[in-house]
């Protein structure tokens, strides 16, 4: 060993005391770390969004709640952004459906979409049409809406809104259910000894099995949710059988359907995109990025766009009046 000079124990020194430096630095960064992942800082928008703000503080204050976080699914900051995003989309379509205009095109849009992927998917509608236009006329009957409502809270629903009801609890809801089929049904969709019209039979079996089950549960025999079942015998086997089954145009026809439905969901939660300067602005946004994105998978789907002429359509459909 060579003994130790006096420069080379001055530089031993000076490493050693870089080194507790460099720790000292990297713990307390670290600390800082789990401090902010504890208590991030607040998100501030790059333009004004005062009823945005408004919410946000309504949201700290404990005064908004939601029946599904849906926080990661629709690209919002935290769980409180999701909170007050959503508190002000509920007051966009509630202004949005005092105009009986708008009540028609949502109505109708929901009816077209399923119009086309049935059609795309080789089925009559005929039933579904039917199913469809008697739960909407089940929703115009005021006495109705006690019943719809204690139906609804039932399942968790906290708000009776259009976005709650039909884009939340319907939509979302079925969407997500279609990401995690039950193991019975994989392992028929997989057999390849079985045929195509064999797997889509039993594919339909299952689900009407499903929903005459849930139907014996039901709060209310003839209300509501029985009428959304009825429309569901008709829809539910025609997503399933598109989103798990063996044809890929189908599955491309449902992927393209799902893509569109969750970009505009996220649009609706981005303030980049649209306006949560005030409820009116944000309600005028929403419909023009309604109005886009059903002509575009409308378009898609085969089915003639909703035209509007002078603020009103043309249409003597009944409309979505009780989910204002």
């Amino acid at each position: 060993m060579f003994p130790l000079t006096e420069q080379s124990l001055r530089r031993q020194q000076e490493d050693e005391d870089e080194s507790i430096t460099s720790e000292e630095s990297f713990f307390s960064a670290a600390e800082i770390f789990d401090a902010l992942e504890i208590e991030k800082a607040p998100y501030q928008p790059s333009k004004p969004a005062v009823a945005y703000e408004e919410a946000l503080q309504l949201v700290k204050d404990g005064g908004v709640s939601c029946r599904t976080f849906r926080t990661e699914l629709l690209g919002c900051y935290s769980d409180h952004d999701f909170l007050a995003k959503l508190h002000c989309v509920r007051q966009a379509f509630q202004e949005l459906l005092v105009a009986e205009n708008n009540q028609t095109f949502f109505g109708e849009v929901g009816k077209r979409m399923v119009m086309g992927l049935m059609t795309k998917a080789e089925k009559n509608t005929k039933g579904f049409l039917e199913s469809y236009d008697e739960m909407l006329h089940y929703t115009l009957r005021q006495g109705t809406w006690p019943s719809t409502q204690k139906e609804l809270e039932g399942r968790g629903v906290v708000c009776m809104n259009f976005f709650d009801i039909a884009l939340d609890f319907i939509l979302m809801d079925a969407l997500e259910d279609l990401e995690n089929p039950p193991s019975s049904v994989v392992a028929i969709l997989r057999n390849r000894w079985l045929s195509d019209s064999f797997k889509e039979t039993a594919l339909a079996t299952a689900c009407w099995s499903v929903l005459k089950a849930k139907r014996r549960l039901l709060m209310v025999p003839d209300g509501f949710i029985s009428h959304f079942y009825s429309v569901s015998e008709h829809v539910s086997p025609v997503l399933a059988f598109g989103f798990l089954g063996p044809k890929q145009h189908l599955f491309e026809v449902c992927s393209f359907f799902k893509h569109q439905i969750l970009q505009y969901l996220k649009d609706m939660f981005d303030l980049d995109i649209v306006r949560y300067t005030t409820v009116t602005l944000l309600a005028e946004d929403i419909l023009q990025l309604s109005r886009r994105r059903s002509d575009i998978l409308l378009s898609y789907l085969g089915v003639e766009t909703i035209p509007e002429i002078n603020g009103a359509l043309q249409n003597d459909d009944v409309s979505f009046r009780g989910f204002s």
